[in-house]
Order: C-alpha cells, then structure tokens, then sequence
C-alpha cells in the first residue's frame, strides 16, 4: 500500500489564502506617492513560507523516525529527507526574492538587483536569519546523504531543528528586541511542531511501506508527540500574552480571531490523539489485524485525518504572521464575527470531540434542545452586546467584560453542542436564529459586509449542521476500533 499522507497537508493552502483575502492581505494598496507592492508578490509570499514550513517538517520528521526513532533504516524516508530539505532551501532562496520585491515594492522584473538583495542579506536579521537556514541545510543534507550511524543522523536533526527554530528571531516577536522570551517561543513552537507533524507523516510512510517493527516505532513517537504537544500549547500560549494587549483582543481582532481557531483545531488534534492512543491501548502492532485490533490501513487512515487538520494549522500559522497584532483596544472597536463564532461553535465542538465524558453531564439539558437553541440565540446577542456597550464606553472593566463573554460564550457552547445531537429541530432553530443574532450585533456594520463576513457566517452554518444532521454520527478512532471489535465478536459467535 503505497501511502500519501502529506497530501492532507495541502489543505492549509486554501485556507491561508482565504483568511489573507478576506483580511486584505491579497490587495494592493495604493497609496498617493507611494510604491504598490505587487498583486503576485503579496500571493506567492505567503505560499512560499507555507512552503518552507511543510518542507522544514518533513524533513525533521523523516530524519527523525528514519534515521532515530525507528527500529530499522528506510531508504525511502531517506530519499523524502532530501528532497524536502532541498525544497526548504529553494523556498528560503525565493523567500529573498520576495521579501525584496515586498520590501522595495518592486515587481519581479526588477527584484534581481544584486545591491538590494545583499544589504537584504547582510544588513538585516531576517536576512543573516536566512544565510544561517541556508549554511545550516545544505550541511544537513550532506550528513543526511552520506552518514549511515545513529550518530549521523542525530546530528543531522539537531542542525535542523537549530535551523527550524531561526525564523522565530524574524516574526512578530523578533521585530521587538525587547521580547526575547516571545522571540524564543516562538522559535520552539516552530520546532516542535515540526517534530509533531513531520514525525507523524514520516511515521505513517515508515508503517505504510511495510518497516520493521511499527509497534516500536508507534510507542517512541507517541512519547515524543505528547511532549511536543505540551511544548507548543505553552509557547502558543505565551506568545499570545506578549502580543495580545488583553482577552478583549481575542474578541475585537482578526489576530485574535485566528489564535482563536487555532486554538479549535489544536484541540481537535489533541481529541484525535488520544482517541487515537487510546483506541490502540497497549498494542502498538499494527502488521497483522487482530480481533478489535487496530490494523495498518485502520492506522494510516487515522493518520491521514489527523494531517488533513495539521495542514490548517499550518495555514492558519501562516496567516497568523502575515497579520499585525493589534494594538492597545480603543472606544469603538467591534466585536469580530469570526470571534463569535468561534468561542460558541468551534471550540466547544472540539472540546466535546476530546472529552465525550462532557456529554453525560449535560444529559438532562438533551431533553429540551428546542429551549435550549432558542436560549443559545439570545445569549449570543446577550453576549455581543453586552461586550460591545463595554468597548464603547472604553472603561478599565473592559478585559473583565471580555473574560465574562469568554466564559459565557464557551458554556453555552458546550451545551449547544450537546443538544445539538439530540433533536434536528434544534438544529433548525440554530441555523435559522444564529445569523439573524450575528446581524443584529452587527447591525450598523451591515452595508459594509465583505465575503470575509460571509464566510464566517457560512462556517457557523456548516458547524451547525454537521452538529445537529451528522456529526453527532460521525467516527472517529474509538468508534472504528469498536465496530471493528463488534465484527470480530460476531464472526467468532457464527
């Protein structure tokens, strides 16, 4: 069986581009006496660190699992090592050439001005930051193709992962020299989740083609993903306290916005993780199929989800630092719609989808959806109101007020999702009284809805119907093991 699993990482393409466009990242401003930056410049620079990013995964992943993790060497992770550090170095190479055509407004006829790109290089840290990526590379991919020890290969994945944690000294958090904690974060973050998602690919590759031993393999990088895991939600969490002047900017911010859905898919990685171990208890071998055993295409099939929602992540990160942080929150500033959304649809969802033990607590509430959708509504008008009215008035209380909608958007949330699964006729009552809630806080702002406003609202739609008309029936890593469980006790009854 010949796997693909990278493939779900395109995923992270479209979404970058749609959140960059319905900010206005894809727009040529034109400004009276000043330079445009080209319309192809602001597209392809964002898909090109996008680029540079997977290709830094895979290949920490495949030199991590071919050369470290797993129990025998493979040819084929070798060959992926390579390839993808070659691609990591023809990104960084464009990446100049771009940041110049950006930098300079410049379009690409005229970017190849040998002056401009050296004091880019030499005078800048983003540019000695790309010299050290590319010296740090090409040493790797050296030692990757010729070094056959553990030894090699260990030292091939440390310059790597040096060289995968540079770009943080250039982000967000590197502009302020001041910042050195969010600047080295930062760094680990990108790290880490380079270990996280590369691993997994080049795990599935490994599983895929048939390797040695996958239980052994399985078992150590299931360890090192947790400990990856933990590292990058501490990072993410302290960078965003460096970069966000309060809890009021989750809600009043398109940066805020987009640490938010991070945050939803983070979540759901996690649920699916466990699930995932959970699911595979303490048999880690995945060769041969037993009864309620999870088997090779059951696993890769796993593995593939769980990339498809990696590519988001990356696409969102990618978005997250092509968008300013916003500044200090002012009188006047609007509470975002994605916002909304977000707090009382995409991370409660995903919080059941982690901890399904939620849904019994809420067991008594599944009795009455209906009421429950029509309170849902109201406190959602409630919730960006009252929020609103605090913004307004600008007052010292204005991050309490933010807490407070925080809170109350995620509960109601919760049990909305709940209820959701319970009747279709709550699910109508969502569909229909949801967008008629986001228009009424937003009711002044209504001439100048863009398609970014209605791709939120057609996200919030989709998130409720596949709550209330098929998710609540979906499968998922548990689910697959018990019914593969149930077919096995069947056979062995015939």
């Amino acid at each position: 069986m010949r796997a693909r699993p990278a493939f779900g990482l395109l995923v992270g393409v479209p979404i970058l581009l749609l959140v960059l466009y319905t900010l206005g990242g894809l727009t040529e401003t034109r400004d009276v006496g000043l330079p445009t930056v080209p319309w192809l410049t602001l597209l392809t620079l964002p898909i090109d660190l996008w680029a540079r990013d997977i290709a830094m995964a895979l290949t920490i992943g495949a030199v991590m699992v071919g050369g470290l993790l797993a129990p025998s060497s493979s040819a084929r992770l070798r060959r992926l090592a390579i390839a993808s550090a070659v691609l990591w170095l023809v990104a960084v190479i464009s990446q100049v050439v771009l940041t110049v055509s950006e930098v300079l407004a410049l379009p690409w006829t005229r970017v190849w001005d040998a002056s401009a790109i050296r004091e880019l290089l030499t005078q800048t840290d983003l540019g000695r930051v790309m010299i050290a990526q590319l010296a740090l590379v090409g040493v790797a991919i050296l030692i990757i193709a010729w070094g056959r020890t553990r030894q090699s290969q260990a030292v091939a994945l440390a310059l790597l992962l040096v060289a995968a944690w540079l770009p943080g000294l250039t982000g967000h958090a590197g502009m302020d020299h001041g910042h050195v904690a969010a600047a080295i974060a930062l760094g680990v973050h990108i790290a880490c989740a380079s270990l996280w998602v590369g691993g997994l690919v080049a795990a599935a590759i490994y599983i895929a083609e048939g390797g040695a031993e996958p239980g052994v393999l399985l078992r150590r990088f299931s360890v090192l993903a947790l400990i990856s895991v933990i590292a990058i939600a501490e990072t993410g969490l302290l960078n965003a306290s460096l970069r966000l002047d309060g809890p009021a900017a989750l809600l009043t911010s398109a940066y805020g916005a987009i640490i938010l859905a991070k945050v939803a898919v983070l979540v759901v990685l996690i649920g699916w993780g466990w699930r995932h171990r959970r699911a595979m208890a303490d048999d880690w071998d995945v060769s041969v199929p037993r009864d309620g055993r999870v088997g090779r295409s059951t696993f890769l099939r796993w593995a593939g989800w769980e990339v498809l929602w990696m590519g988001a992540v990356y696409g969102l990160s990618i978005a997250l630092s092509r968008t300013a942080p916003p500044g200090p929150v002012l009188s006047g500033d609007a509470v975002t719609l994605a916002s909304l959304v977000l707090l009382l649809l995409a991370i409660p969802m995903a919080v059941t989808f982690t901890a399904p033990s939620l849904l019994s607590r809420f067991a008594r509430l599944r009795a009455y959806p209906e009421a429950v959708a029509v309170v849902s509504v109201i406190c959602v008008v409630v919730a960006g109101t009252w929020q609103a009215s605090a913004l307004a008035g600008a007052t010292a209380g204005v991050q309490v007020a933010a807490v407070l909608t925080v809170v109350l958007l995620i509960t109601v949330g919760l049990v909305l999702s709940v209820t959701l699964r319970a009747s279709r006729l709550s699910g109508v009552i969502t569909l229909v009284g949801l967008p008629v809630a986001l228009w009424w806080i937003h009711r002044d702002a209504v001439a100048g809805w863009d398609v970014g406003t209605w791709s939120v609202l057609l996200l919030a739609e989709g998130l409720v119907a596949w709550a209330a008309f098929g998710a609540g029936r979906s499968t998922g890593p548990s689910q697959d093991v018990e019914s593969s469980a149930g077919t096995s006790e069947r056979k062995v009854l015939a």
